[in-house]
């Protein structure tokens, strides 16, 4: 049973969380690690808990379809599963995995759902990421979810919604966060983006800096675009 606390998170009522251990995270979303050639870092070598994947999609349902797989995958390993996407899309994900008789909705499901937008606005102050912000929510979200003897696996696109303005600054900067975080508390994470957003050649070095924050770049033959564009 998820606390009271994340059960108000995921219903819109976006609390603030006390950590018993503050730390000062200005310095980690200040300064980006370097970036990483795209496909540079074989996920087999890594623990589990620890793979940061990112994935292009060209069109909503193949991000549902994959994204259901991959929650499934969690699921049948009893892993606790996080899922922060815009409205519209949770309820393509939760349409196909009810086609693959996973009921969304059964309190037996150790599923957790928060709508990207609204939680940006908890990360956010004048338009840019705030690290007490982001330490206070993301971190206290991450902790308690990861805090049993489960696992945790996270599908996000908190991300996207800053591609999508063409703030791919603020992208990679919630990015260097989740890495961050990944050296505090043991989760794997996916991340989706739209591939349209990096179709133009005069974003190319954006999308290298967004593979480079991860350690397994994903595609599917049913993203014709995104497999091209990671492909060159």
């Amino acid at each position: 049973m998820i606390s009271s606390a994340i059960a108000q998170l995921a219903s819109g009522l976006l609390t603030s969380y006390s950590r018993r251990r503050r730390r000062r995270v200005a310095d980690v979303v200040a300064s980006p690690v370097a970036s990483r050639p795209a496909g540079a870092h074989d996920s087999s070598v890594l623990p589990a808990a620890h793979v940061h994947i990112v994935q292009l999609f060209d069109a909503p349902r193949s991000l549902a379809d994959a994204v259901s797989h991959f929650l499934i995958e969690g699921r049948a390993h009893g892993d606790h599963l996080l899922v922060i996407a815009r409205a519209s899309h949770w309820q393509l994900i939760r349409a196909y995995l009810e086609r693959r008789r996973v009921n969304a909705d059964d309190p037996a499901e150790r599923l957790t759902v928060i709508d990207a937008r609204k939680i940006r606005t908890r990360l956010v102050r004048r338009g840019l990421l705030d690290p007490a912000r982001m330490q206070d929510t993301l971190d206290g979200l991450i902790a308690e979810l990861s805090s049993g003897p489960s696992r945790l696996r996270v599908y996000g696109e908190i991300v996207e919604l800053f591609a999508e303005e063409g703030n791919f600054e603020q992208a990679c900067m919630l990015e260097d966060y989740w890495n961050y975080l990944q050296q505090q508390h043991a989760f794997t994470l996916l991340c989706g983006y739209s591939a349209a957003h990096f179709a133009d050649p005069r974003n190319a070095h954006h999308l290298r800096a967004v593979c480079g924050r991860h350690t397994l770049v994903k595609s599917q033959s049913a993203d014709s675009l995104g497999s091209w564009l990671i492909a060159h």
